[in-house]
């Protein structure tokens, strides 16, 4: 076992001392090792220098990723405010055409512009206009709702009015199909139409009854 280990002494001792001595005696093994030596120097010097500037890029881009990220999440809220913010402005648009289909109370000068104006764009013209018993401006327990007719759903305040319009039977069509369209709420409940001749030829004349709701106070 000690020979065996003597040995293999010897034997590396002898290949260390060939290389040693082709080290001395030949310039271009020498300057091959140099080369080996100065390759390996270099490289251990360069990781130790550059680790520290890799991991401030690798971190730098971690950052970065980091704002992007942030970036696109700001960029979805901004959008979204932006919708909240039409959907707001519709809402708005539309709480005051409710407002305006549905009043506080009741207004007749209101239902009065709306029906003249309806009547000006079918070329109807209008005979008479009427409102039944209303409270216009305060509460009175003596009023009562008529029975003929079914309640509007809610239970608000009702203005009851009759209308009365002569033209000729395509307008008065039109006419009593836009009236039920008006932007005041209007529940139209009966409509007669009556035709008759005279001399300066056929009349057509509707009656048009109907309740306009109001919110009551």
């Amino acid at each position: 076992m000690a020979l065996g280990w003597r040995g293999s002494y010897l034997r590396y001792r002898e290949y260390f001392l060939n290389i040693m001595s082709l080290y001395k005696k030949r310039a271009e093994v020498r300057a091959f090792l140099e080369i080996i030596l100065s390759l390996v120097t270099i490289t251990i010097f360069l990781t130790f220098a550059l680790k520290p500037t890799v991991l401030t890029i690798i971190s730098l881009v971690q950052q970065i990723q980091e704002k992007k990220t942030t970036v696109a999440a700001l960029d979805q809220k901004i959008k979204n405010l932006k919708t909240a913010v039409a959907v707001l402005a519709q809402n708005e648009a539309a709480a005051g055409d409710v407002d305006f289909a549905i009043s506080s109370q009741a207004n007749f000068d209101a239902v009065s512009k709306q029906i003249q104006g309806l009547a000006i764009k079918d070329s109807v013209t209008i005979l008479g206009l009427s409102i039944g018993q209303t409270i216009l401006v305060g509460v009175d327990a003596s009023v009562k709702k008529s029975s003929d007719y079914k309640p509007i759903p809610g239970n608000p305040g009702e203005m009851p009015i009759s209308l009365s319009i002569k033209g000729t039977y395509f307008d008065i069509l039109s006419f009593v199909k836009d009236f039920g369209n008006l932007r005041i709420a209007i529940k139209i409940d009966s409509l007669g139409i009556n035709s008759s001749q005279t001399d300066s030829g056929q009349v057509i004349v509707a009656v048009v009854a109907g309740r306009v709701p109001y919110l009551k106070n």
